[in-house]
């Protein structure tokens, strides 16, 4: 399917519509230091302007929701929701809903530095509260550093009854049954038109959603940015785009048109 197929199929349905993204790598670029991620220049603006199109607008992350929130400005956004942690938890209105840290995930924050202890000293941890991910992008060989490190780390999950996600460059540990799949059929419910923007692996469940929607007619698209270097994403989407610049740029057409 063609980018400009999907701009003509959502534009005149835009009151209405949800209109749901991802944050890293695609309205920020992919950084090896998730604190500095930013949203490309014009991004957030072009996308509360499908907010005053009458869209319903989300983001879904995998990052908590405030740091999502704080790190793009998105309080600037009005009516906006956040669904943080694959779901854990809900920001709108500058009201955050989540939920008690779980015996599960206080008992791998205190064992999974052991596993790293012998590991490349770039590999870091990324600490969420709900869930944990071991960080390579910053090693010489990323792929290698975490198939010398996954091998224990699932062992860790399975004790603790958690799962191992993967994502670019990383290993995330995380409470089972929540993925962007579920977030996005959630805020879905009840749209006769839905948009989901990703990137990465953990997009694959939502476009999956998308498909989902689709088969019980509704209009619902997806759309991967290649830029993150996800092929499996980009295969899952119905169309794709470059970079986040060409996410700020489509939701500028779609606002605009």
């Amino acid at each position: 399917m063609q980018l400009d197929e999907i701009v003509a199929s959502v534009r005149p349905r835009l009151d209405g519509a949800l209109i749901a993204t991802d944050f890293d790598g695609t309205l920020s670029h992919l950084v090896p230091d998730p604190e500095s991620s930013r949203p490309v220049g014009g991004a957030i603006d072009a996308f509360g302007a499908l907010g005053r199109r009458g869209a319903h607008l989300a983001v879904i992350t995998g990052r908590d929701a405030a740091t999502v929130v704080r790190l793009a400005g998105l309080d600037a956004v009005p009516a906006l929701v956040v669904a943080g942690l694959y779901g854990l938890e809900t920001w709108t209105a500058g009201r955050l809903t989540t939920q008690d840290t779980p015996e599960s995930v206080e008992r791998l924050r205190e064992r999974l530095p052991l596993i790293l202890a012998g590991a490349d000293p770039a590999v870091w941890v990324e600490d969420k509260r709900l869930s944990l991910v071991v960080h390579a992008r910053k090693a010489q060989d990323p792929a290698a550093a975490l198939a010398g490190l996954a091998p224990a780390v699932s062992a860790l999950a399975d004790e603790l009854g958690l799962k191992v996600h993967p994502g670019s460059d990383v290993l995330e540990l995380r409470l089972p049954g929540f993925d962007k799949a579920g977030a996005l059929g959630r805020l879905a419910d009840g749209r006769s038109t839905v948009l989901y923007v990703g990137d990465d692996l953990g997009d694959i469940p939502a476009f999956a959603e998308i498909r989902r929607l689709r088969d019980a007619g509704v209009t619902a698209y997806g759309v991967a940015v290649r830029s993150s270097g996800v092929p499996e994403a980009v295969e899952a989407a119905d169309a794709a785009v470059e970079t986040p610049e060409d996410v700020a740029a489509l939701f500028r057409t779609l606002a605009t048109g």
